[in-house]
């Protein structure tokens, strides 16, 4: 019997100093939300805080524009547009604006609307006719646009999205714009994961367009148009000390109710996903978030700054044959959400170097380095914590010195 106790013991001893190692996991998968997928992240640094069904690809609707406003503002960037171009509604655009059974702002055919317009049009009501109408205002068909729509996802780290028009609609209800060679019932599918990189990615390069999509309304031909987003405009889905300012909406038959969203909450920015919310209302997938949300914020997780080896952030740099100059690189730390109890564990890092300057056969920096100048990047891995990039935490490497 001593023998029995003594080993249940050592048992039970041995799980309690398990536990604290498996730090954030335990969190995610703790537990579920009633869609068939979502997420959450940190968006600067792309860690996983909560994880449900986020490799499937699943249709996404309107969340689409989120992708097509970026594009739109790239041609405004490259000098191709301007908030203030004009976009002339022509007949086929005017056939998807006027259809009640869409999501809509009214659009007159032959009238002109500026770009800025419009992309509101598209964030804040999820205007279908807005959206199509800034797809061609270059003179892109459908199919056309979608190859940049594909170009952008890729740049963003998005390899395997479905992509049939910028707006989120099947094929056939594209009416006379729609893609020929296609199913009629084909729609845009990503996983949540997708979706959750190409929000971070919005709210890290396109403060515009996050501004945007955080406007409760804006006017239109001297009317107001109110943003659908009930997390901005609804109070009962607050959850104390999270700040709503963002994204995005998205229904279809397929898609169901869809919510992509971000708040502050700790000095962080999070990305939140859920599509195909379940529940009679579409605004079950406002539940749903605020559930999300409510997850991290009664979390024992909090945001734990944890220092970078040395040998991170100091190299050596070969001058002429055998000299070596130190220099520093930032950064020196990085934030995660854990427990208090496991930050500052620099022996759970494992980094990976792609280094893009000149080195020497060692894979030794080589002189001339500029201060400021990028030196290429790393991968930080960290034990018991998870990124939406498989290979880790992506960490710019910017060196502070000048060596000549």
């Amino acid at each position: 019997m001593k023998k029995f106790i003594a080993i249940f013991l050592t048992c039970w001893l041995a799980l309690l100093s398990w536990l604290p190692s498996v730090h954030a996991e335990t969190f995610i998968n703790a537990n579920q939300l009633d869609a068939s997928a979502a997420l959450a992240i940190d968006a600067k640094t792309g860690q996983i805080l909560y994880s449900q069904n986020i490799n499937q690809k699943l249709p996404i609707a309107s969340i689409s524009k989120l992708l097509t406003v970026m594009v739109i503002e790239d041609e405004i960037s490259q000098h191709q547009l301007s908030w203030n171009t004009k976009v002339k509604i022509n007949q086929k655009v005017a056939a998807i604006a006027d259809d009640p059974e869409y999501s809509n702002v009214s659009l007159t055919q032959g009238q002109s609307y500026t770009v800025s317009d419009l992309v509101k049009a598209a964030l804040i009501k999820s205007a279908d006719g807005a959206t199509v109408a800034l797809a061609g205002a270059l003179g892109d068909s459908t199919a056309q646009f979608n190859q940049k729509l594909q170009k952008k996802a890729r740049q963003i780290g998005i390899k395997d999205a479905t992509i049939v028009n910028s707006v989120g609609l099947t094929n056939s209800q594209l009416k006379d714009l729609a893609v020929k060679n296609i199913d009629d019932n084909a729609e845009n599918k990503m996983s949540a994961k997708d979706v959750g990189k190409m929000a971070a990615y919005l709210v890290n390069h396109y403060p515009d367009l996050l501004k945007i999509a955080g406007q409760t309304s804006f006017q239109l031909d001297g009317s107001t148009v109110n943003n659908i987003n009930k997390m901005l405009t609804d109070s009962q889905y607050q959850t104390s000390g999270v700040t709503i300012d963002g994204l995005k909406t998205g229904t279809s038959d397929a898609a169901g109710a869809c919510l992509v969203s971000t708040a502050t909450f700790q000095n962080r920015r999070i990305v939140t996903v859920v599509l195909h919310a379940n529940g009679d209302s579409t605004d079950a997938r406002f539940t749903a978030t605020q559930k999300l949300y409510q997850l991290i914020a009664n979390s024992s997780l909090t945001p734990q700054k944890t220092a970078l080896p040395k040998s991170f952030y100091q190299r050596s740099v070969v001058k002429f044959l055998f000299f070596k100059h130190q220099i520093k690189l930032r950064p020196r730390s990085i934030t995660i959400w854990e427990n208090a109890s496991d930050a500052n564990q620099s022996s759970r890092l494992t980094i990976y170097d792609h280094l893009t300057a000149k080195t020497n056969r060692s894979g030794q920096l080589k002189a001339p380095i500029k201060k400021g100048q990028s030196l290429g990047y790393s991968y930080v891995k960290v034990k018991g914590v998870q990124f939406i990039n498989n290979h880790g935490l992506r960490l710019p490497l910017i060196s502070q010195t000048t060596v000549q």
